[in-house]
């Protein structure tokens, strides 16, 4: 008896889920009003330093990912205004659960699990507006020589993950990041080489038709880099130097057809 309550919980878990990823990918592709955007700090580490610039957030810290999406959105004839609106929390000291090391797709899933349950204990907060996405950026010092973990965000999912640094000097790179990985949850894929990082054309350069076709000026935001040539590469300065191609408007719904 045990054993069939066991499969029926699981069975109703997983018709929910089904349910609510069939509900995220409408919302996410009919682009009908703006989407809501939770941006949760959360402290990957006790240093004073961290915490201060956490508190200090607020949404205009983020007003260059808003200003971004709108602009992209206007180049395909989306007239939202905006496209998406950004409030961020208070910060958080609860870890979320750790990404698997292994890539797995039962591994993931059990991840996804544990970090539904997890934004569903610690996503609620008084006087914030019912969202869309909820990102979880995980602030912490930069270290020498040593790379930040690597940043998620779950297609057609409700929330991200992003490892990032506490100094107003790499604001700018971490919010390249939380529009690289938003447009994940909405749909879009990765355009670089997973090896080498280098922007693999056509869809991963801002600019596929130019002649000759490097350097590159800009970066397509899911490309990551501005390609410099066939095999070197740079990052951009800031999302001022970032455009969504015209793929990755095919991928989360602004476009039907590809130029």
């Amino acid at each position: 008896m045990l054993r069939y309550i066991r499969i029926g919980i699981l069975l109703t878990i997983l018709v929910v889920v089904a349910g609510n990823q069939w509900l995220t990918e409408n919302r996410f592709s009919s682009w009908e009003k703006p989407l809501w955007i939770s941006i949760y700090p959360v402290l990957a580490e006790p240093g004073e330093g961290v915490r201060r610039y956490a508190e200090n957030l607020d949404a205009a810290a983020f007003e260059d990912i808003v200003e971004f999406f709108g602009q992209q959105a206007r180049r395909y004839g989306r007239e939202l205004e905006p496209a998406i609106v950004i409030q961020v929390a208070r910060p958080l000291t609860a870890q979320p659960p750790a990404l698997p090391t292994e890539g797995s797709r039962l591994d993931t899933a059990l991840w996804s699990l544990k970090m539904r349950w997890w934004s569903w204990r610690n996503g609620r907060q008084d006087g914030m507006v019912s969202d869309d996405v909820r990102m979880y950026v995980l602030y912490q010092e930069r270290k020498p020589d040593t790379a930040l973990e690597r940043s998620v965000g779950i297609k057609n999912g409700s929330y991200g993950l992003v490892n990032a640094v506490a100094s107003r000097r790499e604001a700018a790179h971490n919010r390249i990041v939380i529009a690289h990985e938003l447009l994940h949850i909405l749909g879009a894929i990765d355009k670089y080489d997973l090896n080498t990082g280098q922007p693999l054309p056509p869809g991963g350069l801002a600019d596929p038709s130019k002649s000759p076709l490097y350097p590159q000026e800009r970066a397509e935001i899911m490309g990551g880099r501005i390609a410099v040539s066939a095999n070197r590469w740079r990052h951009p300065a800031s999302l001022a130097y970032c455009v969504i191609g015209a793929e990755t408007a095919a991928e989360i719904g602004w476009i039907t057809n590809q130029p």
